[in-house]
């Protein structure tokens, strides 16, 4: 069996060796960039990408002898399923495997946007979207002290409690965060779902992030926003023409980020293990018993990504001791800062995704308290930022 895989997916050499080593037959190829040679393609019976690889008719006439193929991102809109599928070719994809990591990344840019602001966004949040992303960063919104709701209306239509079709009672919220795939057709489409129209009825010092797909906001709608001096803020990590990003418009957003949202350490090993486990289950016939490595035992390259954090209060913790404990595992000022220093080109946006240093999740922090947690709703807060605690005893 000869697998190509996307040469940035961490681990992916370790992996196949560990199943090499259990006597599978095995031959790993690795490609750089975004899109595979045509003579590595040739050869691939199974093929592994993340979100920058388009997957068309064209690249799978290439690889003849494809049979399966899997992408380690919870997106697909980068592969032609029906195209897949023509040519027998099992997909994949990885739902939930940077989940953690997205709904970190919202909990930074807010947390730094409040500590900014010395104050809270006021008004409720709206979570467009309530996947597995989308779920993840109404709950730690939620931790920080927010009234959090669910935009959700393929889901509402369905029954499914707790998500709303309410879509002015999105335009009226303080905080807006996005969370959706990319879709062009249907009822509910998402192309351009925040139009020129829908950013100018935002509210006053409404804070817009994105962090699903690029064109789901119209960058030149935020351009119009930029020009008529809006009092709008604006985080962007995707970006509407990816790998190319709209460099006029970032001297006015509050954070960019070169598409990083999810890159927690934890979140793209997770993403390179679910595959190998995929392949095997889909590929290996059943009387070869392979065992692959815990994620906790992969996660061990990377000790200071992982380490505890630890923070101890003697009282219930205020918004800002919260908000400063979010920023202590991850400070999207870092990443806004790198991609701001560079020269915006799209080999620049793709150097800084390849080189992306190892991110440690919120879920590293510890919570050291008295008798403040003992109390269910500081437990639940807590839980929702995904902090562990501990008790203390007072001297």
């Amino acid at each position: 069996m000869h697998v190509l895989a996307d040469a940035s997916m961490p681990l992916v050499n370790e992996l196949a060796d560990a199943l090499t080593a259990q006597g599978v037959g095995l031959t790993l190829t690795t490609f750089q960039g975004r899109q595979p040679q045509p003579e590595l393609l040739a050869q691939a019976d199974a093929l592994m990408i993340r979100s920058i690889t388009k997957v068309d008719s064209q690249l799978l006439a290439q690889a003849p002898k494809l049979r399966w193929l899997g992408t380690a991102t919870i997106g697909t809109e980068h592969v032609d399923t029906a195209a897949c599928k023509a040519a027998g070719v099992a997909f994949v994809s990885t739902p939930g495997v940077n989940a953690n990591a997205v709904g970190d990344y919202v909990a930074s840019a807010v947390s730094n946007f409040a500590l900014q602001c010395q104050q809270l966004p006021s008004g409720e949040v709206a979570i467009i979207g309530a996947g597995h992303t989308g779920r993840a960063a109404g709950q730690r919104l939620s931790g920080l002290g927010f009234t959090v709701h669910y935009y959700d209306p393929p889901l509402a239509e369905q029954g499914v409690k707790g998500v709303h079709a309410d879509w002015q009672r999105v335009l009226n919220s303080g905080v807006i965060s996005c969370h959706v795939p990319l879709t062009q057709a249907g009822t509910h489409a998402t192309y351009h779902l925040f139009d020129s129209a829908a950013i100018a009825a935002l509210p006053a010092d409404c804070l817009l992030i994105n962090a699903s797909r690029g064109a789901v906001v119209e960058e030149q709608g935020l351009r119009q926003a930029m020009q008529a001096q809006q009092p709008l803020h604006v985080v962007l990590d995707v970006w509407e023409h990816e790998p190319t990003i709209a460099a006029d418009l970032m001297p006015w957003l509050l954070y960019a980020t070169p598409h990083i949202a999810g890159h927690s350490v934890a979140g793209k090993v997770a993403g390179t293990l679910r595959l190998f486990e995929h392949v095997c289950e889909t590929l290996l016939i059943p009387q070869q018993r392979v065992r692959l490595p815990q994620l906790s035992q992969l996660l061990e390259h990377w000790p200071e990504a992982t380490r505890k954090r630890q923070w101890q209060t003697l009282q219930a913790p205020t918004w800002q001791m919260l908000a400063s404990w979010v920023r202590d595992i991850y400070d999207i000022r870092n990443d806004d800062q790198l991609l701001r220093q560079n020269a915006f080109t799209e080999a620049d946006f793709d150097r800084l995704r390849r080189n992306y240093a190892a991110r440690a999740e919120l879920s590293c922090g510890e919570v050291h308290g008295n008798d403040w947690l003992a109390q269910s709703e500081w437990q639940e807060r807590l839980a929702q930022l995904t902090f562990s605690f501990k008790f203390i005893q007072e001297q």
